[in-house]
This record gives C-alpha cells, sequence and structure tokens, in this order.
C-alpha cells in the first residue's frame, strides 16, 4: 500500500503519464526500453554440487605462479563541502526505474491511485535531470513499468540488460521488493526503496537502502534529538490510539523500552490534569494527537504550565489554520516532520517555482521525492561511483524535502532521520540536526 500526506490530485495521470513515458528519458542517450521476456526469476537460491561422488584425488603440489597486485589508484573529490579520497571510479552509469506507472491503463481504484502518485514521482524526476546534467558523469536513466505485477518484475529482472545497471529504484509493494532485493544481493547491484520501507528480510543485505526513514529509524532519530535538546526532562507521550500513535507512537514506546528510556504514557483526553502528571519538574510532552480540536484542547490546558513545558506534536498542525499562535509560542511548540519543504528552503523554493511554470500547480510529497531522489542517486554515483556505501553511512545529506543519515541496520540500510521544527518569534524555524 502507498499512502501519500497531502496528496495533491494533478492531471490525468493514464494519458498523460503515457505521453510523458514515451520518450526514454535519457541523460546523453537512450531510448524508452519496454519488457517483452517472459521468464521467471527462481523463487530461492540453488545449491549446485559438482560431481558429488568423486572421490578425492591425492595433492600434487604446484609452483604457485605470483600475481601482480593490482594498484588502486585514489583521487580527491569534493561533495557537499567536504574532501574525500576516492577509489578511481566509471563515469558513465545505467539506472533502473521499476515502478508501477500503469501505462496499459488502470482498471480499479487502487490502481488509478496509484498511477497518479507514480505520475506525480516521475514528474519530480524529470524536473532534476536539469541538475543532473551539470555532474561529470553520463547517467542513462531506463524507465521500467512493473504494472504493480509480481510476475511483470520477474520478466523484468530476467532481461540480460538488469545485471548491466549500476542502481536500481523501486519497486513499491513489498513482496516484490523482496524479489528485486534477493535479485540486486544476487547481482551485487544496489537498490533504492524509494517508498516501501524494506523491513525484515532473509538475511543480511547490503545491497538494500530504504531512502524513506521508517518509524523505527524516526523514534532513533527522537530520542537522539530528546538526549542533547532535553537531558535530564521528563517526557510525558499522550496517546489517542489513532493513526500517528499506532505507527510512529508504538515505534517510539518500542525503542523507548530497548534504551531503557524513562517515560509516561497517558491517554489523552479533554480534561487533563497536568498537575497531577507533571508536577514541577520540566517536561517534554508528545503528543500523538492529531486532531485540531483535541490539539487546541491540549494547547490551552496546558497554558498554566508554559514555564515548565515543551509541546511536541506532528506536522500535520501545521496545516490547521486559525489557532492561536502565541499560545504556540508560549510552549515552544515544536513539530516532528520528514517533509522538509514544510518550512521554506532555497531548494524547495526553486523546485516549486520551476514545477509551477511547467505544470501550472504546486508539487505534492511525491513530486519531492521523486526529485530529491533521483538528484541524491546520481550525485552519490558521480561523487563515489560503486564506493558510494564506504562514504554515506551516518552522514546527513540534505536536498529541498529530504534529508538521507544511511545507517547500516542488523539487515540493510536505513534512512535514520526526523526533522525538527519550532514556532519561534512568530514564524516556524528548522533545529539543525547535527
Amino acid at each position: 500500500m502507498i499512502s501519500a500526506p497531502n496528496h495533491r490530485q494533478l492531471l490525468n495521470g493514464n494519458r498523460l503519464l503515457a505521453v510523458l513515458l514515451i520518450p526514454f528519458l535519457l541523460i546523453s542517450c537512450g531510448a524508452f526500453k519496454k519488457t517483452t521476456v517472459a521468464t521467471e526469476l527462481p523463487e530461492n537460491e540453488e545449491v549446485v554440487v559438482v560431481n558429488p561422488e568423486k572421490k578425492e584425488e591425492p595433492i600434487v603440489e604446484k609452483p604457485v605462479p605470483k600475481v601482480k597486485e593490482k594498484k588502486v589508484v585514489y583521487s580527491t573529490v569534493v561533495f557537499k563541502g567536504e574532501s574525500y579520497k576516492v577509489p578511481v571510479h566509471k563515469r558513465d552509469f545505467h539506472i533502473a526505474v521499476l515502478l508501477p506507472f500503469h501505462l496499459k491503463g488502470q482498471e480499479s481504484i487502487p490502481d488509478k491511485r496509484r498511477a497518479s502518485y507514480m505520475l506525480e514521482y516521475y514528474q519530480g524526476m524529470k524536473l532534476a535531470i536539469s541538475e543532473i546534467e551539470k555532474l561529470g558523469s553520463k547517467f542513462n536513466i531506463h524507465y521500467f513499468d512493473t504494472d504493480n505485477d509480481t510476475s511483470v518484475l520477474k520478466q523484468l529482472l530476467r532481461k540480460s540488460e538488469m545485471e548491466k545497471m549500476d542502481l536500481l529504484i523501486g519497486p513499491t509493494d513489498d513482496n516484490q521488493l523482496r524479489i528485486a532485493s534477493y535479485y540486486a544481493r544476487k547481482h551485487e547491484i544496489p537498490l533504492f526503496s524509494p517508498i516501501t520501507t524494506a523491513g525484515k528480510m532473509w538475511s543480511k543485505n547490503p545491497y538494500v537502502f530504504n531512502l524513506n526513514p521508517s518509524e523505527k529509524m524516526q523514534a532513533m532519530a527522537f530520542i537522539e534529538y530528546f538526549k542533547k535538546h532535553h537531558k535530564d526532562e521528563q517526557l510525558v507521550i499522550l496517546r489517542d490510539d489513532q493513526r500517528f500513535d499506532r505507527s510512529f507512537g508504538e515505534a517510539l514506546i518500542a525503542q523507548l523500552e530497548k534504551e531503557k528510556i524513562n517515560y509516561s504514557a497517558q491517554t489523552f483526553n479533554r480534561y487533563m490534569k497536568w498537575g497531577d502528571i507533571l508536577g514541577g519538574e520540566k517536561t517534554v510532552v508528545l503528543s500523538m494527537v492529531q486532531d485540531k480540536t483535541n490539539m487546541l484542547y491540549t494547547v490551552n490546558s496546558l497554558l498554566s504550565k508554559e514555564k515548565t513545558v515543551t509541546l511536541m506534536g506532528s506536522d500535520k498542525w501545521l496545516e490547521y489554520s486559525s489557532v492561536d499562535f502565541e499560545y504556540w509560542e508560549r510552549l515552544n511548540m515544536c513539530f516532528l516532520s520528514t517533509n522538509l519543504a514544510q518550512v521554506r528552503n532555497e531548494m524547495a523554493t526553486e523546485m516549486t517555482r520551476r514545477y509551477r511554470y511547467q505544470y501550472k500547480d504546486d508539487p505534492s510529497w511525491y513530486t519531492y521525492m521523486g526529485f530529491d531522489q533521483l538528484l541524491f542517486s546520481c550525485e552519490v554515483l558521480d561523487a563515489f561511483g560503486q564506493y558510494f556505501p564506504m562514504f554515506l553511512e551516518n552522514k546527513v545529506i540534505t536536498y529541498g524535502n529530504s534529508s538521507f543519515n544511511m545507517t547500516m541496520t542488523d539487515n540493510c540500510f536505513h534512512n535514520k532521520y526526523l526533522q525538527i521544527f519550532q514556532y519561534k518569534d512568530k514564524e516556524i524555524i528548522t533545529i539543525p540536526q547535527d
């Protein structure tokens, strides 16, 4: 399933997407690729034993010829303002984008919605091309329509050209992502999961990179922020058993307990007795409540504790109008988000300007995602080539709407990132994540 915050309906997904994707998007050269091979990827790894009945032969020692070691040549690369010693690598890359564009049409409502999302994502990728053209490498970007069909994905992965790819982007379905992850590990090709977060896999897979931060990674990032900015303060989590609470809230509580960090969980009601809950200690109240009316009840009931309380909540609160922003400032109101474009920044503003000029509309989060993720993919390949995993781990790389902090876990790479905004001096500011 694909979810989209602040989704904006753009253009007719079926007709316009077919027109947009007819030209094969390629930097320097190339043509749109369509699959015709109808073969299947093996479900499991195969183990082949050669001549199992053959008896062991006597060992005859032979002189081992000396092999001249190949010397690794390094060059200095400047990436995002920092210098790196990087092994010299190739400058001609092939990227396969495997997404459910549904070019043959959409028969169901979920298919139509998915096609619309992928159109928005594609439009973001298309806008990123002008930035990618400034890089020193050549990029051949191949688009393939998975049609959200596992059998189609298997057909695509059996194409001989796939083994020559330097990077895979996609797919989006959980089961299809598992199949593509197996393929990536087998052929040692990095795979960027653009939307779906790959959770548990069969085994450790260092070739899979989740570009969207999972709830667990967001929870870990929040705890790091809390330790740094609110040391020795108590943490109260206000729960309501709704969607945000059941996703991020549960992940946060699980991580707090794993790290043995004290917290107090309280069930929301409109008549909270904060005096009994907070005492006189400095406290961070982290609210999982997203409903506007209930958010206002929380704000108003905490004003008497404003000297000792910092109120934090979802970035959905930023969408609400007709609120008393003076109260927000009195409570040091902060907002949790993974979308940096919630607050104006130079890159997001320029991307939005170009999108409005071309499409006469505002970009959705999927559009930002397509722009940032393709630009990130090409920039790291340009700078580090196939060695990029050695240089990216635990380094925050920021774009207009996304930040990437790739962290190796017990199964694959995850993006450990969460942005904190604060209402201060009558404006929303970004709290640096360093």
